[in-house]
């Protein structure tokens, strides 16, 4: 299993460090986009070692399976051109779309429904466009023999309406221990020292300006 860091940078980052979106290549060469952001197109496109065409570039990826973390756009602003785009696109094939059940419903009631809930002479629905794999809050999911299992992380607790991240601890055949991605968390040490006992290496989100947000892990923490 390879993890290539797409971007590195916030959801208002430059073009040098893209949005933290990643890609997971599966021992038999498929592979897994762990968050689309409204950059990504652009994103796959230079991962594929060019800047020109970079839609037709991320195109010819050929994406088997998207996971989404949560609903902020530079998480999912993506989603509306990926959906299009292999729709409209002869031959396609749907990909998966592994997320928690309660956030796949909610991505697509408030955010993506408005564009793609139509077409020309057709009403359309979510899993028109992907073949929909939701997931329990606390389950799992598998893809071309790797374990996934979702991690539920606090990123804006504000008492009105909380929003969870749902970060993954990834256990590979072949690898001796786990590897955990936060995805985007506050500083959570407690629950951060129960995975550590799990897991070999840890991604963790970080930000590292001035100013602290609180709903990003900070580099001083």
């Amino acid at each position: 299993m390879k993890i290539k860091f797409l971007g590195v940078g916030s959801a208002f980052t430059t073009s040098e460090y893209y949005q933290s979106n990643m890609l997971i290549t599966a021992p038999g060469g498929k592979q897994l986009l762990l968050d689309c952001g409204s950059d990504i197109r652009f994103s796959l496109g230079e991962s594929a070692g060019t800047r020109t065409c970079a839609e037709e570039q991320s195109v010819k990826k050929e994406i088997d399976a998207v996971y989404i973390s949560h609903l902020h756009s530079d998480h999912i602003g993506g989603m509306e051109w990926m959906a299009f785009k292999t729709y409209f696109t002869p031959d396609r094939k749907k990909p998966k779309l592994f997320m928690e059940e309660n956030t796949m419903q909610e991505m697509w009631n408030c955010s993506l429904k408005g564009g793609l809930g139509c077409i020309e002479g057709k009403r359309m629905h979510i899993t028109d466009y992907f073949d929909c794999r939701s997931v329990p809050e606390k389950g799992m999911f598998e893809w071309e023999g790797i374990c996934f299992s979702l991690v539920k992380m606090p990123h804006i607790i504000n008492g009105y309406r909380n929003l969870y991240s749902f970060g993954l601890l990834i256990e590979s055949p072949g690898s001796r221990m786990p590897v955990f991605i936060t995805t985007d968390t506050q500083f959570e040490p407690d629950l951060l020292g129960k995975i550590g006992k799990k897991a070999g290496v840890i991604f963790h989100d970080c930000e590292t300006s001035p100013f602290k947000s609180i709903v990003h892990a900070h580099y001083d923490d």
